[in-house]
């Protein structure tokens, strides 16, 4: 996006520019063109609506009027009906409905968070929301039915809905954190979970199941998610309180340990996920991790360019700090018989230190 939002419309056949204008001085989130007319198109965002008439290399928008039928606020997205009115879904949760470039009603209520996105089918609308629900419209938009993905098997809470697509029997729904369900009229009980994976910013973290074919993730999402090797598909996800920077399994694979982002570590029941301590000694982020080979203690590398060796038999009791190295951690790493710790820095050192008995 340019400082204008320019708005540029595309003879994708031939792979040219057909029309260009400045589209609005704030964001525009979504572009749509009318589908019963090939020079009408409409485009919204923080705050504005725009809708623009192509003739030939001119493209012309008005401002959507608001009056005082609704707020002025952020339109996250757009639909045309059969019509050629416009129903935009707005950050509070409620639906606008467009005539000409007015606002002419709202439908309060519709979800109970933003609304991301709108299908038009010739069926009716379907909405994608926030509240991690879909909602299924007919043609008039007057609501069919809800499909709360949150309270559904595979679905958790905070699951929020960003896409949405209808198509007769069945409807696909992508979410904030990369999943894309798909959900049968028939048997909206229980979606099926095509795709999952994280969701923002940089993988960090990764850690190998000691006994099976499973392995850890973590990343800047603040999730950590268990994958089944074998079968390719995500078996477990727990939320975190920062982005995750390390794992580590214990040598029993009972546990499984996170380095955050915070300078905290949180201990996980790998049965289900489930919390067993949260620790919280260091400033800065926890890069490194890692078990002794008999599973007594846990060694947590930090930016604060310390070691610091825990007691898993005693609830993981702070036992002491191996200090030294002039720079951040960046690797560690036990001997065989539990008796020394190697380690990493950025300044390229390797430091060697000898646990006492």
């Amino acid at each position: 996006m340019d400082d204008n939002n320019t708005v540029c419309v595309w003879d994708w056949q031939k792979g040219k520019v057909i029309a260009s204008a400045r589209g609005h001085s704030d964001r525009i989130f979504d572009v749509q063109f009318n589908p019963t007319s090939k020079s009408s198109l409409v485009t919204c965002g923080v705050k504005h609506i725009k809708f623009w008439t192509l003739c030939g290399n001119s493209l012309t928008g008005q401002k959507g009027i608001f009056g005082k039928k609704g707020e002025l606020q952020t339109i996250l997205c757009a639909a045309f009906s059969t019509d050629g009115s416009v129903y935009t879904g707005v950050l509070n949760g409620e639906i606008y409905k467009w005539e000409g470039h007015t606002l002419q009603s709202v439908i309060k209520g519709a979800h109970q968070g933003s609304i991301y996105s709108i299908h038009s089918t010739a069926d009716g609308f379907a909405t994608a929301s926030k509240d991690g629900s879909v909602g299924l419209w007919d043609p008039l938009f007057e609501l069919i039915t809800r499909l709360y993905l949150t309270k559904a098997p595979p679905g958790y809470k905070g699951l929020c809905v960003r896409s949405v697509c209808w198509g007769g029997e069945k409807i696909l729904a992508g979410t904030k954190d990369s999943e894309v369900f798909e959900i049968g009229v028939q048997n909206r009980e229980k979606p099926i979970v095509l795709v999952q994976g994280h969701a923002e910013g940089e993988l960090w973290a990764l850690a190998v199941h000691p006994k099976k074919s499973v392995f850890a993730t973590g990343s800047d999402d603040k999730t950590i998610r268990v994958w089944n090797l074998a079968d390719r598909i995500m078996v477990a996800c727990h939320l975190t309180a920062h982005a995750v920077r390390s794992l580590a399994y214990s040598p029993d694979a009972s546990q499984l340990s996170a380095g955050l982002q915070d300078g905290s570590f949180v201990v996980l029941n790998t049965k289900d996920l489930s919390e067993v301590v949260h620790i919280k000694n260091c400033k800065e982020v926890l890069h490194e991790m890692k078990y002794f080979p008999d599973g007594n203690y846990l060694a947590v590398g930090s930016n604060d360019n310390f070691v610091d060796i825990y007691s898993v038999s005693q609830g993981y009791k702070y036992l002491g700090r191996c200090s030294g190295s002039s720079s951040f951690i960046t690797h560690l790493d036990w001997s065989a018989d539990s008796t020394h710790i190697q380690t990493n820095s950025g300044a390229s050192e390797r430091l060697y230190y000898q646990v006492p008995e």
